[in-house]
């Protein structure tokens, strides 16, 4: 048996294994890397972080890399095995070749596999920015392989515009909660901030009428009514508010009176009235809290047409938004 022989196929071995670990757990690493982490880091100067940024919104190109890696990793495993069995044991039986194959197929799973992608996983940020500049390096060393897959799958979504943006708006509120999930254990997001964009995640695309009160339940006096009258019914039901109605329908609330300004102001009732904004029914929370904002209003109406439905509070929709996200919620996200 030739010494130099030997060594130079244990090595290649030796490399196809390490090779094939390398793909594998910068795969996994590449997926499992905070995303919200990796552009703090790029904005604030970090080559390597703005290296593997570059990946992040390149996909494919990082994709058509690992795919060509692997396959040629896999190869040059199998060669430099088969070279092996040769070296060391000579010319083999079918049977004697199949056993060897099964045996040494859990070692390769093992550390070719399953070791790596473990420790890519658990430690992906370290990993990923150790391996990045040889990473880059086998990106440009098979980009001539690479580079036709890429084309395709650029080609494919030229042709297919619609799918991928129907799969984008699919995909882009989960990706969205999985990024603020991901800011908030990273330390980027506090607490009060992680809950405030995922309330508006949650009340963005419900409808109004799910959060006001109905006109038949409205707590309010009529239009006609005087300063004590006022006074009087905000004591009794502890309100700082008190909604205006008009004198010919008990439910047609148009405004609202603050009872401060009641109690302080010498001018007329009527001139101390809030007109309140007009709010569709088909109508958003979101868009509804950003109209009362705009307005400066803490009430509104909810009509359709000539018909009022209800009365909104910007300060009820503003408490939506902090309201801790449930389990379920976080699901249906």
């Amino acid at each position: 048996m030739d010494v130099l022989e030997a060594l130079f196929s244990l090595l290649l071995l030796a490399a196809g294994v390490r090779l094939s670990a390398f793909f594998s757990g910068t795969e996994t690493g590449f997926y499992r890397i905070s995303l919200p982490r990796l552009t703090i880091e790029a904005q604030a100067g970090d080559r390597v972080a703005k290296r593997l940024l570059w990946f992040a919104r390149h996909p494919s190109a990082f994709v058509a890399t690992t795919l060509v890696g692997n396959n040629l990793a896999n190869y040059l495993t199998t060669f430099a095995f088969s070279l092996c069995l040769l070296v060391f044991v000579g010319e083999l039986s079918d049977l004697m070749e199949v056993v060897s194959v099964m045996l040494f197929a859990p070692v390769l799973f093992m550390f070719g596999e399953l070791l790596p992608k473990n420790l890519y996983y658990r430690a992906s940020w370290s990993l990923l920015r150790r391996d990045s500049t040889l990473f880059t390096m086998i990106y440009w060393l098979l980009l001539p392989a690479s580079w036709p897959l890429v084309g395709v799958t650029k080609l494919i979504e030229k042709f297919s515009p619609s799918t991928g943006r129907r799969t984008e708006l699919l995909l882009g509120r989960s990706h969205l909660v999985q990024l603020m999930t991901q800011g908030r254990h990273e330390g980027v997001l506090t607490d009060v901030q992680n809950r405030l964009a995922n309330g508006v995640l949650q009340i963005a695309p419900q409808p109004i009428a799910s959060s006001m009160t109905p006109a038949n339940r409205v707590l309010g006096v009529s239009e006609q009514a005087s300063r004590q009258e006022i006074l009087d019914y905000a004591r009794r039901f502890a309100t700082p508010v008190v909604a205006i109605h008009r004198a010919r329908s008990n439910e047609d609330w148009f405004a609202y009176v603050r009872v401060v300004d009641v109690s302080l102001s010498k001018k007329p009732v009527g001139a101390l009235y809030r007109v309140m904004p007009e709010l569709s029914l088909s109508s958003s929370k979101l868009d509804a809290l950003q109209i009362l904002l705009v307005a400066d209003e803490v009430y509104g109406v909810v009509k359709s047409g000539d018909r009022v439905h209800g009365v909104v509070s910007s300060r009820g929709l503003c408490e939506q938004l902090f309201r801790p996200v449930t389990s379920a919620e976080s699901r249906d996200a």
